[in-house]
């Protein structure tokens, strides 16, 4: 974090309040505090903030009840949600509401630091332009009845065309975080969002769960080290067992970054609650 960047953390336990504001105060960033979310609504009116840290479980107006108003008034901010293990379905369906990021109870400083500097840059990434959810990818209109069969593409100058081979394929999002798509023989590819990839930075490794091994939604699938050799929790978006991982990420991690919904997705699963589960997600489609 180089520039200097505004942090309010709401939260109804002081300790918990100065607690962050210390841990942060370190990484160069401002924070100032709130103690209820009437009082927090009261500071952003007052001040422009990068990024909110607030409680999920508060008195009077809910931490959920204060993203969707900072959600309406102001898009521009990051929203982290404090959690605890009890509540981690709803902080799920916190992202789909348009949360950036959520931190269970108890946390490291290293944790708070790393998803701080993440949302920072994504406030950023905003003001830049930049589409919060994810960086499109090429798309290409067709047809249903052409749908998996050649195109013919304009390009920007449209003096020509391009040919090219497109199908659409829908995703699920666990927001800003990790897509999934089910694959024809009902397992569930997992991978990385692009703009948890493009908040994290360079990537230098991928630590990614064995076969065998069981997911969560909400709970981690992968830990992901970057370039300024922070680690970064990465959420799964659904539920079930490991049933192959995509071991080639050990060989070229970038893959990850360079075609996340291509060759750098993570992990095949299968999955236990999947029905249920597409509900806490964002729907999309991408072209393959």
């Amino acid at each position: 974090m180089n520039e200097v960047a505004k942090v309010l953390v709401v939260d109804d336990e002081a300790p918990v309040c100065r607690s962050v504001t210390k841990i942060l105060a370190k990484e160069n960033c401002q924070v100032d505090s709130a103690l209820s979310a009437e009082e927090a609504l009261k500071k952003m009116e007052a001040e422009q903030y990068d990024v909110v840290i607030t409680d999920l479980m508060m008195p009077k107006i809910s931490g959920m009840e204060l993203l969707k108003i900072i959600r309406e008034k102001h898009p521009e901010i990051s929203v982290i949600m404090i959690t605890g293990y009890a509540t981690i379905k709803t902080s799920v369906q916190a992202m789909k509401l348009g949360a950036f990021d959520y931190i269970p109870k108890p946390f490291t400083p290293e944790e708070l630091r790393s998803v701080t500097a993440r949302a920072i840059r994504r406030k950023r990434l905003y003001l830049e332009g930049l589409e919060p959810e994810r960086e499109p990818i090429p798309k290409v209109e067709i047809p249903p009845e052409v749908e998996g069969k050649e195109a013919v593409v304009p390009e920007v100058t449209e003096k020509e065309a391009e040919v090219v081979t497109a199908r659409t394929k829908e995703f699920f999002y666990l927001r800003e975080h990790s897509w999934a798509s089910i694959d024809e023989d009902g397992s569930v590819r997992v991978g990385m969002d692009y703009m948890f990839q493009k908040t994290v930075g360079e990537i230098l490794y991928i630590d990614l769960p064995l076969e065998d091994d069981e997911l969560e939604q909400g709970g981690v699938c992968a830990r992901v080290t970057s370039k300024e050799r922070r680690i970064h929790k990465l959420w799964a978006p659904i539920s079930g067992r490991v049933v192959e991982v995509n071991y080639e990420l050990d060989k070229k991690s970038s893959l990850a970054s360079s075609d996340p919904y291509g060759k750098g997705w993570l992990l095949r699963v299968e999955p236990s609650n999947l029905e249920e589960e597409l509900k806490n997600l964002a729907r999309g489609k991408d072209f393959l």
